[in-house]
This record gives structure tokens, sequence and C-alpha cells, in this order.
């Protein structure tokens, strides 16, 4: 992994170690309590993946509701070693928190008894969360959204009846001419994302989900409790260029950390999302 200095745009992201996925963290499950709300399922995993950042305190805890407090990353123990090593050279980041941006690309959307999904293998559902580090009262581990976004008209609008925060967003999804890699454009807002890269090393069996617990916002003041669980069957690291572009929230949080990962590659599998309150 090559650092780079708070606001440059692009980074070259090295091997994610095979390792990873067992130091991915597990945060338990929901309790059955609360109201409960809608039920997604990614149907089809086709890929999945995340970049893993830092986030400036300042900027993060605006968007923090009450109750909520943020998590520094020297406090975070599934803190990916990328960025540990970070805080570890430069302890001016230690109390930054940590952040993730990840894409999730499946054949299908199931949100209760509606399938999205289409018959042209070209066409995949894409899901995409940004969620920075946090505990509620007690301590309790609980990220806390701050956008759940789509490349769907459909989803948007099934997510607005269920009463869940949405963005639309764009993705598309190209071979460059005489490369392996996969050259992914999104866009959200006015942030772009442009990943150029490739799956390197062996495939790994994954044999235990990954869970988390977020916190995330709906319409009417509602506040969705989320249990998440990942369930791929293969891992395999990533190699390439992550290129950021804009001046949105997105756009600056992404430039301002002192590293950007990417990494590992998720595939085959499902994801379920379930709502609570």
């Amino acid at each position: 992994m090559r650092r780079h200095r708070p606001g440059a745009s692009r980074v070259v992201l090295s091997l994610a170690a095979a390792t990873f996925f067992g130091a991915s963290p597990v945060l338990g499950q929901e309790a059955a309590a609360g109201r409960q709300g809608p039920i997604w399922t990614l149907e089809g995993l086709q890929v999945g993946q995340c970049v893993r950042f830092l986030m400036e305190p300042g900027a993060a805890a605006k968007e923090l509701r009450p109750g909520s407090r943020l998590l520094r990353a020297d406090q975070d123990q599934t803190l990916h070693p990328t960025l540990r090593s970070v805080i570890g050279e430069q302890p001016e980041f230690a109390s930054w928190a940590p952040a993730s941006l990840c894409l999730y690309y499946s054949d299908a959307i199931r949100l209760g008894a509606r399938r999205l999904g289409s018959k042209d293998p070209r066409r995949r559902q894409m899901l995409g969360v940004w969620s920075v580090g946090a505990t509620e009262q007690g301590g309790s581990r609980r990220d806390f959204v701050l956008e759940l976004f789509g490349a769907s008209g459909e989803l948007a609008h099934s997510a607005e009846q269920a009463k869940v925060k949405l963005r639309e967003a764009r993705s598309s999804r190209s071979k460059p001419a005489q490369r392996e890699n996969d050259l992914y454009d999104v866009r959200v807002g006015k942030t772009r994302l442009i990943w150029n890269g490739r799956a390197t090393g062996d495939s790994t069996r994954v044999t235990s989900p990954v869970r988390e617990l977020w916190l995330t916002r709906g319409a009417s003041g509602i506040m969705w409790r989320v249990q998440t669980t990942l369930q791929p069957t293969w891992m395999r690291p990533l190699a390439g260029v992550l290129t950021v572009e804009g001046k949105d929230d997105l756009a600056k949080a992404l430039k301002a950390s002192p590293t950007r990962f990417v990494g590992p590659l998720y595939f085959g599998g499902t994801a379920e999302l379930r709502f609570s309150r």
C-alpha cells in the first residue's frame, strides 16, 4: 500500500492479505426487540468490495444522531492492518474515525415479496453503503450509516415505500482494451469513484459470515436499526487504482484520509439486511 497525503485523489492499492476475512468485524446479532421492519436480501452476490479509510472526526461527528459516539481508530479492535499501520506511524490520525464505503453487486435484490433483477447477466443490482464507526450509549458497537444508495430507480422507490432513505446512484462496469482489469465508474451525488483493478492470487473459501450492526436514517424521523449478514462463498485479494473526483461530503472525506485501502473481493453467496426500530 502506498500512502498518500490528504487531498490526493488517487492511490495505488496493494494485495489484501488472504487472512483479512478472518479479521473482519463480527459484531454480534441484533436482539429480538423493537418493531420489525423490512428484510432485504442480495441474491447471487457477484462482487462485494469495500474502501477502508479514516474520517476526520469533526466532519463525521456532525452526521451522528444524539446518543451515538464516534469510535476512534486506535480503539477499533477490528481496524484493518493497513489503517493500523498508518496510525502507528502517524499518531495524529489515531483520533480519526474508521469508515468504509462498500459496494455490493448481485443478480437480484429481494425486498420482502418484491424481487428486483434482470434476465441480462450484465445488468447487476447494486447496493452501496457509506458508514462510520460508532458506539451507542453503553458502549456497544453500532456503525452509523451516512449514505445508503443503489443504482436503480426501482430500488430507490421501493426503499421510499418502506420508509428507508436511499439515494439513487449510477454505476457502470467495463473492460479496458487489452487489460485484465475491471473498470467500475460509480457516481453518488457529486462524487465520482473510478476503480480500475482486478482480483489476484488464489480464491479462499469463506467459512464464517460477517455480521455488522448499523443505524441508518429513515423517513419521518425514523431511525432504523439494521442487522447485516454477509455470507459470501469465496474471497480474493484485489490490486488496482481508485480515483476519487468531486467536492461533496463523500469525496472530501475520501480525499482527506491519509490512506485508502480496497479489498478483498467477495463473491458467491448472499447478504441480508434486517431492519427494525
